[in-house]
């Protein structure tokens, strides 16, 4: 008899413990997570999510490797211009990645990059309603969990703060050249 996928995700406590989204929590605050998470596979060159759908639930990479993407023009332009993405990021099960955590926060949320597999991915899922469920009868993990989230947005901010920056520093030279 083949284990349950609870158990075989219980297996993975260790790799569980160096995704950023669980720093600081205790083996059975992680424990309590994986009982409201699903795994789920995805093919090689499928998409996990796409830009601007809706979206409501969190991933983390067990397995493979991930591109994500944005569009290189403004959503009210698409009708009018051909779809042009840029590669933002490639990651692998090496980073420990999470992502979707935007929807976590807004009640329709749209998500804001394409991410797709690269590699065959393994992944686990969680619904927004059940881990905001979960983090209510659990305050002080909600509080952690709500707080590494928050990190996360801060990385990500400064780091596309940088990229502004060097493209307006490009567009400036060029203009000037």
């Amino acid at each position: 008899m083949s284990p349950s996928p609870q158990k075989e995700l219980l297996a993975k406590l260790n790799y569980f413990k160096n995704v950023s989204l669980f720093k600081d929590l205790n083996e059975q605050q992680i424990k309590t997570l994986i009982k409201i998470m699903h795994r789920e596979h995805f093919a090689a060159d499928s998409f996990i999510m796409r830009e601007g759908e809706k979206g409501s639930k969190l991933y983390i990479l067990l397995s493979g490797e991930v591109a994500i993407t944005k569009s290189l023009i403004l959503p009210q332009w698409i009708q009018n211009a051909q779809k042009s993405e840029k590669a933002l990021i490639r990651l692998s099960e090496k980073q420990y990645p999470f992502f979707g955590e935007m929807s976590m926060f807004d009640e329709h949320s749209a998500r804001e990059a394409s991410i797709r597999a690269l590699r065959p991915c393994e992944m686990v899922s969680m619904e927004k309603k059940a881990l905001q469920a979960i983090l209510e009868k659990n305050p002080q993990t909600g509080r952690v969990v709500y707080y590494n989230i928050a990190r996360e947005l801060v990385q990500r901010l400064r780091k596309a703060n940088r990229d502004i920056l060097k493209l307006t520093t490009a567009f400036t030279l060029a203009l000037e050249g």
